[in-house]
């Protein structure tokens, strides 16, 4: 009999609520619910919850005693465990292998605990649960994580979506314990599913800015992971990341304004967040492609990149900066110029980059102006004025009687045959450019 009482003090002591620094069921006040949880925003932005195939869950529709068995048959017979009751006391915590599914009851007033061995000295450890109750801001189940020495351990993350919860804890090597239970204390025989595993936080890789001419992508990474460069499923290449922590990936040229990702992918295969990047565009529009333009346009148009901005100059001086529409068009109206002049185009995409300058000379269209001088039956001359080195023909019906270059001051005196009274004499002016101008004369 003394070995019995013995035996029973024994285990008093060892499981009783004072072998704890708190009981379960005082640590069950610890635990929040999400949304309570003020969440590590930069462990947010790193972790990565694609190994854990949470769709596996199907959460998009309402979790069912139907929907439940599929998930249980999909996983392999080694992987699902049944909680097995009493299990509301450390001592008597049912086993929960990383990634295994734990598939329990939930009863009223009811504390499950489950035991969960870490063996590596990964960052953190995180925890899912789900239910059949959808309602915000969570279903009927909620838990929380107990180191061995029997404290809490507040999550970092705790967060709902589609009926599935998770919350992510810092853990070091040894055992913990996962405190699960009933928020609302009604719920009678309705089970859920608990999963347990590692999660090894990779930073996104860091990628510096490419442009439509780089042939190569580098940046930094985690040593010894492995980049992946993607252009949206299509991977560009991958590298392992050296000892210093830098990649440089040889590319084909990608087009301006293209987004692609990289991805981190750790020694474990744990794979980061991906980082995106756009593509710069650091190349120049070609020179813009001008219509012919004469001293009587009013206007000057072409073809450049679709939506550059075109500066037109006379010199120095800016006549315009039309932008070309979507098919790549400009028009700028302007004052006729001097033949002769020299126009500048250049065109300037939305990055900034300018192209180089096309020239096009304004074209001579205008007829020199042209003054003769009176014509008598006695004179062997006409004379006149008209634009400096125009050529001067001198003609009766189709006989020409003579012709001669206008001087610097557009002065001429071309030699004739005297000419009978009332004859019609006609005289033109012809320039460089070939425009002509014709005038009449009656001989006196």
């Amino acid at each position: 009999m003394a070995s019995v009482m013995a035996t029973a003090l024994l285990m008093t002591s060892m499981f009783g609520a004072s072998a704890y620094a708190e009981s379960p069921e005082e640590l069950k006040e610890k635990i929040q619910l999400p949304g309570e949880v003020k969440p590590n925003q930069e462990l947010l932005d790193k972790i990565n919850l694609k190994p854990f195939n949470l769709n596996q869950f199907n959460t998009k529709n309402r979790f069912n005693q139907e929907s439940g068995r599929s998930v249980i048959e999909k996983a392999a017979e080694d992987d699902v465990f049944y909680e097995v009751e009493p299990n509301d006391d450390f001592y008597l915590a049912d086993n929960l292998p990383l990634l295994s599914l734990m598939v329990a009851n939930m009863d009223y007033g009811d504390l499950d605990i489950f035991k969960v061995k870490v063996t590596t000295a990964e960052e953190y450890l995180i925890v899912m649960g789900l239910t059949d109750e959808f309602e915000f801001p969570v279903n009927e189940l909620i838990y929380g994580v107990v180191d061995s020495n029997y404290n809490f351990i507040e999550p970092e993350l705790y967060e709902y979506e589609d009926g599935l919860s998770y919350q992510v804890v810092p853990v070091k090597k040894g055992d913990y314990y996962i405190l699960a239970f009933d928020y609302y204390g009604e719920r009678w025989g309705e089970y859920y599913f608990m999963m347990a595993g590692m999660l090894d936080v990779i930073d996104a890789p860091k990628v510096n800015a490419i442009d439509d001419n780089d042939k190569v992508i580098t940046g930094k990474s985690e040593k010894g992971s492995t980049v992946k460069i993607y252009n949206g499923k299509t991977m560009l290449g991958s590298q392992k990341v050296d000892s210093k922590g830098n990649f440089k990936i040889n590319i084909k040229p990608i087009k301006a304004g293209t987004k692609i990702k990289a991805t981190a992918t750790d020694q474990d295969g744990y794979e980061s967040k991906p980082t995106t990047i756009t593509v710069a565009d650091k190349t120049a529009p070609a020179s813009p492609k001008v219509n012919a333009v004469d001293d009587n346009d009013k206007t000057v148009s072409g073809k450049t990149e679709a939506n550059a901005t075109v500066t037109v100059k006379n010199g120095k001086t800016t006549l315009g900066t039309p932008k070309a529409d979507k098919s790549g068009n400009f028009k700028l109206s302007i004052k006729p110029v001097k033949a002769g002049t020299k126009l500048t185009f250049t065109a300037k995409d939305s990055a900034g980059n300018v192209s180089k300058a096309s020239t096009k000379t304004v074209v001579d269209k205008t007829a020199p102006s042209l003054t003769v001088k009176d014509i008598y039956s006695g004179n062997k001359s006409v004379a006149g004025k008209t634009e400096a080195g125009a050529k001067v023909t001198v003609k009766v019906g189709k006989t020409t009687l003579g012709s001669g270059t206008a001087n610097t001051k557009g002065e001429f005196k071309i030699t004739i045959k005297a000419q009978k009274k009332n004859t019609t004499v006609t005289i033109s002016a012809s320039d460089k450019a070939k425009n002509t101008k014709t005038v009449s004369k009656k001989v006196k």
